[in-house]
């Protein structure tokens, strides 16, 4: 590949192919900026974002192009025998592709570099990109973690009007409890610093049963602690159901008995906190519903229930 196509502001597709190169030598281009891209990333990420997003752009003309490949297209309708991606496929494929260029040198500029601004730009760049291969109807995998990062990186600079919306969005994409535990958790910060008392304790109750269900041991609840007590300190309210979820891992985990868990929960106002409400009603008649209560805590509440049902067996003789 000549040097003279190798260059830092990048070059399109259409400036490629007037230099006299073929389109089959595209992905030798391609190559060779990721390779310098790869060497020195500052260097050549606008460039190597310049390329992909002119290569995704010039598959999206084909695929507006009628009359291109109109026999493959035809034959692929009637027997279904090409498997190669479509012009439309390929087109998202390197929009995201370059959004996740995009992601990678933001996170050089923050927080190691601490070039929040320089961050920014390229989280909305990321963004940008991954919409227009939503546009092609294409949902990036990680689309749900590229608008989350945006909205953290608005709440991690002191903006949390602006993170709220992003994150809200995020929530809507993400598809995996993994996912939604993370954006969850980001949600519960942002509305705590909104004052939102309400939706940040029901976003961190949700987020750490996600958690529970999903990655806990038996018995370890320590790792909860920092996060309950994080939105005990922001919203300035200690009994809520955040503090309910306390009392129920507390008890799974053997450090309070049922009696104990009891007298804590009735200083909770049941009307308002429907965790609180439930675990009550599973601690006196060891019943375990309540419509109200988050689904995401299901897992929690078995447990709490299990471990009250072993707790109040009578001993055999």
């Amino acid at each position: 590949m000549k040097s003279s196509v190798l260059k830092p502001e990048g070059i399109t597709v259409q400036e490629f192919l007037a230099e006299g190169f073929s389109e089959d030598s595209l992905k030798d281009l391609e190559k060779s900026y990721e390779e310098a891209w790869q060497r020195e990333k500052l260097v050549y990420a606008d460039g190597y974002i310049k390329l992909l997003v002119s290569i995704a752009e010039y598959y999206k003309r084909k695929r507006n192009n009628k009359h291109s490949d109109k026999l493959e297209r035809l034959l692929e309708e009637m027997f279904g025998t090409l498997k190669r991606p479509t012009p439309q496929e390929l087109a998202a494929e390197y929009y995201i592709k370059a959004a996740g260029v995009a992601t990678s040198v933001s996170l050089i500029y923050f927080p190691r570099l601490d070039c929040p601004e320089e961050a920014e730009r390229y989280l909305q760049l990321a963004v940008e990109l991954e919409k227009k291969a939503i546009e092609l109807g294409i949902v990036p995998e990680h689309h749900a973690i590229t608008l989350n990062n945006l909205g953290t990186h608005y709440y991690e600079t002191n903006r949390p009007e602006k993170a709220l919306p992003v994150l809200k969005k995020a929530l809507e994409y993400a598809k995996t409890p993994e996912k939604k535990g993370l954006i969850l958790h980001n949600l519960a910060l942002t509305y705590a610093d909104l004052g939102m008392k309400q939706e940040a304790v029901d976003c961190m109750v949700k987020s750490i049963c996600i958690h529970y269900s999903t990655k806990h041991d038996f018995g370890n609840v320590s790792l909860y602690d920092d996060a309950i007590e994080r939105i005990i300190k922001m919203t300035k309210d200690p009994y809520t159901d955040i503090y309910a979820l306390k009392v129920a891992l507390e008890l799974v985990s053997g450090n309070l008995n049922v009696e104990e868990a009891k007298e804590i929960l009735k200083q909770i106002d049941e009307q308002k906190w429907p965790l609180a409400a439930t675990l009550l009603t599973i601690l006196n008649t060891k019943a375990c519903c309540n419509a109200s209560t988050p689904e995401e805590c299901n897992r929690l509440i078995q447990d709490v229930a299990s471990v009250v049902s072993i707790k109040t067996q009578t001993p055999r003789r």
